[in-house]
Order: structure tokens, then sequence, then C-alpha cells
């Protein structure tokens, strides 16, 4: 925290992300100060709102492919990956460019590069790599994670060799329908930048950064549990704050094949064939009517995902009716790791944890700026037994009741009755949809494209019945956000 003449690191978490790298720098001609920090579960209510910008955009039809002298309509992804939903291009690649990907899938099995991978349990280490056992040196005694995968019920998935390559290549080239494989590394290459320019996520254009790439196979019987593709920097522990960047958004271009000699995958039938990507985007969340040019969908709410480098970690849930008022509207929740306390005991300024929405406030005229609005008062992590995920949750409904809870996380029990994570495990395991959400399937057919936000969309893939489900896929990342949070000047 910069307390006006110096920075100031808190204890624990953050100094041990501190000590597993190197620091050596000055900042404003003034040394970095590592300052021990006292623990408080709960604090006093947060410093007055500040102001966030928000804005609109009409919406389109979804069924036609409007590339806007463009790629893809990135006026239509925009709004649908700003509305926590799926983006959907048919006909991305041509079927020369499906050729290609379908043999060089068939090479990398034939060289034994396919592994079974399905989700990791992260007691028994990450998605079965290649990890070092206990005392293993220089790469010696390394062993693969015992996930206990099996391809009867897991996708199989291969790194694309060419990925490297891909992101060496210069984004001013012009795409075009050719059948070789510069053709299809333009075409991605052409796609993350529509995509950081039309989200406005700049640092997606550093081909620097951890951007990901596989091949993925699923055989009838397989499937995917529910999900989500990257969480908030708190629930990764220390090393959160270290990883330089993180998954953006999420990208497939489907390559199914039903096996009936339907090349060109339209074939794909969801009864028959089953392997449907199943999505829960909230249905209270900037609804708005597909069919019709209205640009009314924004409901006074921000983009979900990030709010000035901050990850949603769930949202403030709108209810079908409220008597006699209009219908409410669901809010992203996000999660301030680096917000400015005050230790009475020490009049220290300390990072805490805090919870907020953005929206306009009553009595504002239109046109106002929307304001942070914050559900809970200010806590410090070191006094959060386990996981801040579970302790959220854990909270939330303690504090539903009217009844007083002391000491209370949540400003008031309608903030905690309303609340609810973006990663629910517990309603998962119940088999339970996440509140205030509805489903949305999309059939994986040959040559379509999705995009979606890797933070906010629960997703899993239903069960494969007949044919091979197979995609390219991968992660677009931008940049992780620094340690002490962005620095507004």
């Amino acid at each position: 925290t910069w307390d006006g003449s110096k920075w100031i690191v808190p204890g624990s978490k953050h100094v041990e992300a501190m000590n597993l790298i190197s620091i050596s720098f000055s900042l404003f001609a003034n040394s970095l100060v590592v300052q021990g920090r006292v623990a408080f579960a709960f604090a006093i209510t947060p410093k007055a709102a500040a102001s966030a910008a928000a804005s609109s955009s009409p919406d389109l039809n979804p069924g036609a492919n409007n590339r806007n002298d463009g790629l893809i309509d990135s006026d239509f992804a925009k709004r649908r990956i700003k509305s926590g939903r799926v983006f959907v291009h048919h006909n991305f690649l041509t079927k020369d460019q499906l050729a290609y990907l379908q043999n060089d899938m068939e090479l990398m099995k034939e060289e034994g590069r396919f592994v079974v991978n399905g989700l990791s349990d992260v007691r028994k280490g990450l998605k079965g790599e290649v990890v070092e056992t206990a005392g293993s040196m220089d790469g010696e005694e390394k062993k693969q994670s015992n996930q206990g995968f099996d391809v009867k019920v897991d996708r199989s998935v291969c790194p694309v060799p060419w990925w490297k390559d891909t992101l060496e290549n210069s984004l001013g080239g012009e795409c075009t329908d050719g059948e070789t494989l510069p053709s299809i590394q333009l075409k991605l290459q052409q796609l993350r930048f529509e995509l950081s320019r039309s989200l406005g996520r700049p640092t997606m254009l550093d081909s620097n950064l951890g951007h990901e790439c596989y091949y993925s196979e699923s055989a009838p019987g397989s499937s995917l549990a529910r999900h989500m593709d990257e969480r908030h920097e708190e629930t990764k522990g220390p090393r959160g704050w270290l990883l330089p960047s993180r998954r953006s958004l999420s990208w497939l271009i489907y390559l199914s094949d039903t096996g009936e000699g339907d090349i060109a995958g339209e074939g794909w039938d969801a009864r028959i064939n089953g392997g449907l990507l199943r999505t829960f985007p909230q249905k209270h969340y900037r609804q708005h009517d597909e069919t019709t040019n209205n640009s009314s969908y924004l409901e006074n709410t921000v983009d979900c995902g990030s709010h000035n480098g901050n990850l949603q970690v769930g949202w403030l849930l709108g209810y079908e009716i409220e008597e006699n008022e209009q219908q409410s509207i669901t809010h992203p929740v996000f999660l301030d790791s680096w917000f400015d306390f005050t230790n009475p005991y020490t009049g220290m300024a300390e990072p805490h944890c805090i919870l907020y929405i953005v929206r306009e406030q009553p009595g504002q005229t239109d046109h106002n700026p929307m304001e942070i609005e914050y559900i809970t008062g200010p806590w410090s992590t070191e006094a959060v037994p386990g996981n801040v995920l579970e302790f959220l949750h854990t909270r939330a409904e303690l504090e539903s009741s009217d009844q007083p809870v002391s000491p209370s996380l949540f400003l008031n029990s309608k903030y905690a009755r309303q609340f609810s994570l973006l990663e629910d495990r517990q309603a998962w395991m119940k088999g339970s949809i996440p509140d205030g959400a509805e489903i949305e399937d999309f059939v994986p057919t040959r040559g379509t494209l999705v995009v979606f936000d890797s933070v906010t969309l629960p997703h899993e893939v239903t069960p494969v019945f007949r044919g091979k489900r197979a995609a390219l896929a991968g992660w677009f990342h931008e940049e992780t956000q620094p340690l002490g949070g962005n620095v507004v000047i």
C-alpha cells in the first residue's frame, strides 16, 4: 500500500509471495518496507465508493455471421462475452484447413503424444502432468501424477507443436483461406487481435504471455465435469500473485466427426452423438432481445469477469419479481484483495480483502457514472481458515438470516442472501445448476468457433454417445493484476 511516502507490503501470504522472487528496485525514490500485519477477520465499514465507467452498444442478430470487415463479428462477440455467455461463429475454418488439422491430430496420435487428461484432483497433482518427486534433482526421478484418468470417461489431449511459432507470427498479415498451416496460424493470431481490441484487453496482444493451445479428443462414454477455466488470484495462495499471466478467454474450434462418413461434421446430432458444451449463464444479468437492435441489455451493470483488475468471484442475484418493483437485476461481485484499511491499533495502512458490485446509486440522475458499492466489510486472509471461497460461502449462509450475527462479514443480511459464488462446488456436487443461472447448450459442429470469458462462465461437457468429439482449443492470456493491485494515477 502506498501511504504517501513509501510502499507497505503486508505479511503472511503477500510476504511469502515476495520472498519467492528477488526484489531489487526503488519506487518513487523510496524503499520497500515490509510491515507486519495484525489479523482481523472483520473490520469497519469501508470507505466511500469510487467511480466506475460503463459502456453500451446495440444488439445484433446472433444467427448472422456479419464480420464487419473483420474475421468475426467483433461487436456481437463483445456483447455475448461481456454478458457472460458464449460467442459462436460457424464455419470459422475452411474444409481444407479442418482437414489439415485432422491429419495433424492423427499424426500426433501415431507419435504417442496424446495423453488421457480429465479435470484434475488437486490433491494428486495437476492434470496428470509430469511432476518431480520428493528429492528429485535436475529433472531426475520424475513421474506422472496419478489422477486415475481413464480414456473411457476422460478426454485425451495433446499440446499443439506449432503453437509457439504461431505466437511469433506477425499480427499485421492478411488472413487467407488457404489449406496450409500458415493460413491457420494467421487466423488464430488475427482472432486474438480482434478479440483483444473489441473487448479492451490490450495485454492479450503480448505474445510472450502464456497463451495455450491443444488438441482435444473425446471418445464415446467420455465427458467433462462442471468447472471454471480460471479463478481469482486469492484462491491460488501466495503463488497466485506471482504468475505473470492468467487465462482471459477460452476458445475452441470443433473438429468433431460422427464416424459415419460425415467428413463435414454437419451431421452431429445432440440426441444421437451427445457431447454438448453446456454452459450456465445468469438469467437476470444483461437480459436482451437478440432479435432486435436493442441496447437496453446493459441494464445498469458493468462487464462481468474483471473490474479494475479485480476478478469476479460471484453474483449478487436478482429475483424473478420483487413486490411493487421492476425486475431485479443480477450484478457481478468482484474481490479486491488490496483494499486500503487502516489498522486501528498501529495506525498503519494495510491491504485487506473486500467484496463489491458496481451500479448506479439511488437518487442519481440518468447518465451519472456508476459507483462501487461494497457488500462486505474488509477482512484479513490471515484470519480466514481454509479456502477463501469456502469462507465466503459459509459466511453468506450464516448471515442470511434476519437475526443479527456478530461478528458479521456482509454489511446486511440481504447482501448475504443474494450472494452466490461463481464456483459453488457444494451445489454442483448435488447436481444443482448454479443459483440464478439458466442452461445454454452448444453442439460441437465441425468448423464452429466458440469463445467465452474464462473467469465467469461455469461449463461442462455432456457424455459423448457416438462419434468422435474433437477440437483445437486453448486460452488467450492477459497479464495478472500486479502485486499490490492496480495503481491509478
